[in-house]
Formats: C-alpha cells, sequence, structure tokens
C-alpha cells in the first residue's frame, strides 16, 4: 500500500463515517447515474458468478459496506466480509441484520488473509487492487484462499485516460462557474479529480493486472474496461434526461461490459478482471 490512507485503519474508519454508502435507488424510482451504474456492476457479476462459480461460499475483500456480498447473500451465497476498517465492517454488519441476512465478518489485512487455503468458491474485491502500487500480494492471498476451480473476480478504478477523464473538463468549468457566482475565487481555480484529491491510484494497467493475476495462478483470466457512461455535472433536468437515456442503453451497455475491444478498455472507467484458480497452484 502506498500513502498515508493505507499505514493504519483510522484513515479508513475516517473515509467510511463520512462516507456511509448511497441507498440502491432513489426514493422516487427515478433512474440516477449511481443506480444504473450499480445495476449494470451486479449484472455483469450474477452472469459471471452464474457461468464460472464453482459453489457458494464466497469472500468480499476489502467489503465496506458489504453491498455487492449483499446482494449475492439475497441470491444463495455464503458471505464472509473481509475488511482492514472495523467502521466499515461495522456498517455491513448493520445492514446484513437489517434484511436479516447470515454473514461473517472479520477484520482483517487482504495481504494476509486469515483463512486456510482452499476455502472459497469465489473470492472478490471491489475497489481495492488499485489501491496497491505492488499488487501482486493481495492477489497471490486472493488467490490462495480459493478452492481449486474457484473463481476470482474484481472490479477496480484505475487511473488513466477515459471518458470519465473527459468529463472531467465539463465538470470543472460547472464547479468554477458556480463558485464565481458564489464570490469563492480560490475553489474556482482547483481543477475536478476523478478519483477526487487524496485518494490514491496506482497508475497500473489493465495488461499489468491480468499478467499478475496469472503469475498468482490464475488461468482463463479476463480483463474488461467497463461502465462506458462518465459522471456529469448537470442541472436537475438534464440529470433525469440523462439517466433515462443511460437506461434506455442498457442493453448496448451489457454488450459494452462484456467486450474485450482494446476501444473498450479505453474508454470505459473501470477494470472487471476475473479468472479460475487451476488445479495444480501450489497454496
Amino acid at each position: 500500500m502506498s500513502n498515508n490512507q493505507m499505514g493504519d485503519n483510522q484513515w479508513w474508519n475516517d473515509f467510511w463515517t463520512k462516507n456511509p454508502g448511497a441507498s440502491e435507488s432513489s426514493k422516487n424510482h427515478e433512474p440516477t447515474w449511481d443506480g444504473l451504474c450499480w445495476i449494470a456492476q451486479t449484472q455483469f457479476w450474477e452472469e459471471v458468478f452464474g457461468q464460472f462459480a464453482s459453489g457458494r461460499e464466497m469472500l468480499e475483500c476489502g467489503s465496506g459496506t458489504a453491498r455487492v456480498s449483499r446482494h449475492f447473500a439475497r441470491h444463495g451465497f455464503n458471505c464472509t466480509m473481509l475488511d482492514y476498517s472495523e467502521e466499515g465492517l461495522r456498517l455491513g454488519q448493520n445492514a446484513f441484520q437489517s434484511e436479516k441476512l447470515p454473514g461473517r465478518f472479520i477484520v482483517g489485512d487482504i495481504n494476509n488473509i486469515p483463512f486456510p487455503a482452499n476455502t472459497f468458491d469465489v473470492v472478490f474485491s471491489g475497489g481495492v487492487l488499485e489501491l496497491f502500487d505492488n499488487v501482486s500480494r493481495p492477489i497471490q492471498e486472493m488467490t490462495r484462499v480459493l478452492k481449486p476451480g474457484g473463481l476470482f473476480a474484481a472490479n477496480l478504478v484505475p487511473r488513466k485516460l477515459s471518458i470519465q477523464t473527459i468529463a472531467e473538463c465539463e465538470r470543472t468549468l460547472v464547479h468554477s462557474a458556480r463558485n464565481l457566482a458564489r464570490g469563492r475565487f480560490r475553489d474556482a481555480v482547483r481543477v475536478t479529480r476523478f478519483p477526487p484529491d487524496g485518494y490514491y491510484i496506482s497508475r497500473a494497467t489493465l495488461a499489468d493486472y491480468v499478467e499478475t493475476c496469472r503469475r498468482a495462478g490464475l488461468e482463463s483470466v479476463v480483463g474488461l474496461g467497463t461502465s462506458p457512461f462518465p459522471a456529469l455535472a448537470l442541472p436537475a433536468a438534464a440529470r433525469r434526461f440523462y439517466a433515462r437515456r443511460m437506461k434506455a442503453l442498457m442493453p448496448w451497455w451489457r454488450r459494452f461490459n462484456h467486450s474485450q475491444s482494446k476501444w473498450t478498455e479505453w474508454w470505459g472507467i473501470t477494470y472487471a478482471i476475473y479468472g479460475i484458480k487451476r488445479d495444480s497452484v501450489k497454496s
């Protein structure tokens, strides 16, 4: 891990205190950018899990509020959540309890996962691997605790040129205009960034992650560029129109997320990576 956010769990406790997680749908049932991204992500992993998961024992590494695990617990997976932050785990545990879902919550480090080898059918991480400059250790650990034939799966937000990078120009202009109108001249000259300042993201490429997975003992590794629609700073009416168009394009969005072309790798805001543990891997 690379900077102060990784040094101790206080950074993450503070992070989850300030960011307890978004609701899964808008209260008035209007489509939203966040909500549609969530739907597309879960549909993607439902298809991957349905095709490749060898069983129902699932570990989520860096689970935070456990939103992904909660979704799959509703669909019959036996979920274990691992996180460095007690606050993140508390939020996840509360969410599981509110739905009366069974689950195990373990404070632990992805670099030294506190489970024996060959324990889980699926090991998933979302928004975690990009936080490491050297990703070999966490991927090796995630692979170690997989059963032979088990599924490794990960979402991450890379630091790269994408459609979101271009969209930041629009967001910066809008935020600058708003701050100028309010007399906040110092804030008006700040560039809007995704991920935000203070949140470390490595510069590893998709090829770097895929090769590291193969070296760890995974086969049939697939790396994809996903999430084709950027977050924009729009007035309410335009935001609603944009979300409706996104919803109408969901079938195309699904095809985009499964494409292995260089175009989608560049355009997509996020990466999705999955592979199968070889039977011959030494754990």
